[in-house]
């Protein structure tokens, strides 16, 4: 509930607008909607402060200090996450500021973390130290079958996804399906069990999805041919085949 009273509080096309200067659209997945496999139908979770009100209020979290900061019903003490994003990662900074300005008007405190390269992936991958609460990173899954390494990031970790799983998840449901994804016998089977992987996730939001911003490709066509243009644009480590095809013009 409360992973979802948060993305409820998060205005995604507010940080499109400032902090990708329009250049990027809101996600829902970590499968591209240029696959087959991108299910079309997921929640999409819009800006809606007033929802996320009423699942915390339902929940019992309720400001009953009156702080302006929610308390949890059972310790009193104030909704309050640390939110950790790299220091690396300037446009990640930004959402984070962004994210602590929504969430403060919902009734959760943030409180913005950052830390080396090294030091952020360390607490990331490996938390079972519990070095964080939240945190705000990078995702670029190929298209699939290539992509299906992305799936042990929310596998269980008594069954395979150990550190890579930083969310804690532990779906069975979820944990079968990415077995038998490794033995699926047609498309439309493995296109079936995608879907479901996908439903389990928006539902549950062990991760959530935020934005995906646009890459801008940069090419000339007037000296050079044969560009293909893929996911991501005609030039981008998605794509290996503009590097294969393209020429000089004749």
């Amino acid at each position: 509930q409360m992973r979802h009273a948060i993305l409820y509080g998060i205005n995604r096309d507010r940080i499109i607008d400032l902090v990708f200067q329009g250049y990027a659209e809101k996600y829902d997945s970590w499968i591209y909607k240029e696959d087959p496999n991108h299910h079309p139908s997921l929640p999409q979770y819009g800006y809606d402060p007033a929802m996320s009100r009423k699942i915390m209020d339902g929940a019992g979290y309720r400001d009953s200090d009156g702080d302006g900061v929610r308390n949890d019903p059972a310790t009193g003490e104030n909704l309050s996450f640390e939110l950790l994003v790299t220091s690396e990662y300037a446009a990640g900074i930004k959402m984070a500021q962004l994210i602590k300005e929504n969430l403060a008007e919902v009734g959760i405190e943030i409180e913005v973390k950052t830390a080396d390269y090294d030091t952020f992936w360390s607490l990331v991958y490996y938390p079972i130290e519990d070095g964080y609460e939240i945190a705000i990173s990078e995702e670029e899954p190929s298209p699939s079958p290539y992509s299906d390494w992305v799936w042990l990031e929310a596998q269980g970790w008594d069954a395979g996804g150990a550190e890579w799983n930083s969310s804690y998840w532990d779906n069975a449901r979820f944990n079968e399906l990415t077995e038998l994804l490794t033995s699926v016998a047609n498309m439309e089977e493995r296109q079936q069990m995608l879907y479901e992987m996908q439903e389990l996730m928006a539902d549950e939001l062990p991760y959530a999805p935020l934005v995906r911003p646009n890459y801008i490709s940069v090419y000339r066509t007037d000296k050079f041919e044969g560009w293909v243009n893929f996911i991501g644009g005609p030039v981008s480590w998605l794509n290996n085949l503009s590097i294969l095809n393209v020429r000089l013009k004749k």
